[in-house]
């Protein structure tokens, strides 16, 4: 039954997905990501253990209201994340959100490897508010940036085709992982997630290096040194793995099954999205700096 559910889900948000992609202009894009990301942040409040839904909402509010100043105090959405990124840094208010996200990604990781041992510093200082107000700005500006390349070329789906890549990689960790688990799996891989275990993980992530390699072509992608990009297809699954965990955590401290129940059989946006908002930023930020991005 929760199989079934899955899949009508699924099939139900493909023309969506579609849509988002590739017809709506940069604009309408960005906007309904705004919507998209007030939704995580109620899910990630609820995740932090912000009890009442009035502390919920406003803190989701200012998740949105951070991204809203920094999209004024920026420069024009087309040229995002910068107008010299990568050949100089110049800190304009997007490539400087990505790069704290990059750091704060690595917090994330450090939250699920010390999970095991119980120590749970990150409760403390309230790690999990912080990282969220900075996590999700950085998904919005890490996906605007994606969906603007090539745009004013004129390639208007060329964005959307590596959005897709993007979600096919994380997707192929996931997948791959689920089913390798299921018929090879015996090797628990960490307390945080007790069903996940090593041979799912080195499936996903095989099978998320398969894509990798196939997706070089129909993209137009300009990989001179292969080796260099099939390492960084490598990390971004693994930090696609910690993403997965890094909520798995959270909802193991908040005794909670999932994030939400907006998508019956899946469960809340950051369930689908969770592995999503480690990988955009680094993704953005590795493929332009080493110029495979063909435009």
């Amino acid at each position: 039954m929760m199989l079934k559910k899955r899949i009508i889900t699924a099939l139900l948000l493909l023309p969506a997905v579609f849509l988002l992609l590739f017809k709506l202009e940069l604009e309408r894009f960005s906007l309904i990501l705004v919507l998209l990301v007030y939704g995580m942040a109620l899910e990630w409040a609820k995740l932090s253990m912000i009890g009442k839904p009035i502390q919920r909402s406003l803190y989701a509010l200012l998740v949105i209201g951070i991204i809203l100043v920094l999209w004024q105090l920026s420069i024009p959405i087309e040229f995002w994340p910068s107008l010299t990124w990568p050949n100089y840094l110049d800190f304009e208010w997007p490539i400087s959100v990505l790069l704290i996200a990059s750091f704060m990604i690595f917090v994330a990781v450090a939250i699920v490897a010390s999970f095991s041992k119980n120590n749970q510093w990150w409760q403390v200082f309230a790690m999990r508010e912080l990282l969220g107000l900075i996590l999700l700005p950085a998904f919005f500006f890490a996906f605007v940036s994606i969906r603007n390349m090539g745009y004013q070329l004129g390639d208007f789906y060329y964005g959307g085709k590596l959005l897709l890549f993007m979600l096919l990689l994380i997707w192929a960790a996931d997948t791959g992982a689920f089913v390798t688990g299921k018929l090879f799996g015996k090797t628990k891989l960490t307390k945080v997630s007790p069903n996940k275990t090593w041979e799912g993980v080195l499936g996903g992530i095989s099978l998320s290096l398969l894509i990798g390699w196939f997706g070089i072509e129909p993209l137009h992608l300009k990989v001179d040194h292969k080796g260099i990009y099939l390492a960084t297809i490598l990390f971004l699954a693994i930090i696609s793995v910690y993403g997965d965990l890094f909520e798995s955590a959270l909802k193991r401290v908040a005794k909670v099954k999932d994030s939400g129940n907006l998508l019956p059989g899946h469960g809340g946006l950051l369930d689908r999205l969770d592995s999503t908002i480690t990988v955009a930023p680094l993704f953005y930020l590795s493929f332009s700096y080493f110029g495979w991005f063909n435009a």
